[in-house]
């Protein structure tokens, strides 16, 4: 579908589909063709993304040519700022792909932290990461919350994370979470480049819970794909999980693997489902006002 443009760009409509992949949410419009040219992105996305306004969503994701892979994937924020990578989000532009007939049921795609893979079987999507370097991982460090001294670990994973472990996270105050993850989403000092943050608890050896404050959404959301990568890592170096780890967020359920090899975590994979929601075209007024 291409964007209609009926009396200049004011009233331009931009066809976009609608899916979530465990509760994360996103607005994808394929710009195969440059459709999104003459827009703003950053307001574009901002107002796109305001829930009971307009469309509402955790994010936006463009799909666009590459000349090294089968699509590129460009992710927005919710706030109008572009990430590096979006595990979930990529799932999802993975079936979106796919929806488009995009390459074969083994997907390769470019996004602005490098190439990466995945395999689609009907609505469940599993993408494989790059090999991550040791040196991206830093354990046990300690800073101040609520006026107390806690342990933090922080990983890079196509984007930053840091992660916390607490008993009974599921128990935790929503307005809690909020408090602690902005608190630590925006400690400069210690995170230059801001960080999402993850409050984990073990089950089992082999399962987690996870709740996630998202930089850029700037609010706890339904799941986190590159949290979720990066708590089961981080776990399993801590030596409280062994791979695969299953991941259960508030929005479903994701499954981790990895193998820890010396200097290098390797064959690392997300894997879970997604849904397609709805088609349409956006209106020019769900974004200028």
């Amino acid at each position: 579908m291409g964007a209609f443009q009926l009396g200049g760009l004011d009233e331009m409509r931009i066809p976009f589909t609608k899916m979530n992949g465990c509760g994360n949410d996103f607005i994808l419009v394929d710009n195969r063709e440059g459709i999104m040219d003459a827009v703003e992105l950053p307001v574009f996305v901002k107002n796109i993304c305001r829930r009971k306004l307009s469309l509402g969503a955790d994010g936006v994701i463009l799909l666009e040519p590459s000349a090294y892979a089968d699509f590129r994937m460009r992710y927005f924020n919710a706030d109008g700022s572009e990430g590096e990578m979006c595990g979930n989000g990529a799932r999802c532009a993975v079936r979106f792909a796919h929806l488009l007939g995009i390459g074969h049921t083994h997907k390769s795609f470019e996004t602005a932290d490098g190439l990466y893979e995945a395999e689609i079987s009907e609505s469940q999507v599993r993408m494989k990461f790059p090999d991550i370097g040791l040196s991206k991982i830093k354990l046990n460090k300690q800073m101040v919350l609520d006026q107390q001294e806690v342990f933090y670990h922080f990983g890079w994973v196509g984007v930053p994370h840091t992660v916390i472990l607490l008993d009974h996270v599921r128990e935790v105050e929503s307005a809690r979470i909020h408090r602690w993850g902005q608190s630590i989403r925006w400690n400069l000092n210690l995170f230059p480049q801001g960080t999402n943050v993850n409050f984990v608890q073990v089950l089992a050896s082999d399962s987690l819970i996870l709740r996630t404050y998202e930089r850029g959404v700037e609010e706890e959301t339904m799941a986190c794909g590159t949290g979720a990568v990066t708590s089961a890592i981080i776990c399993g170096l801590l030596q409280k999980v062994t791979s695969p780890v299953r991941v259960q967020t508030n929005g479903g359920t994701l499954k981790i693997e990895y193998r820890l090899a010396e200097n290098l975590i390797q064959d690392i994979f997300l894997e879970g489902p997604t849904s397609w929601i709805a088609d349409g075209y956006i209106e020019s007024e769900a974004w200028r006002f």
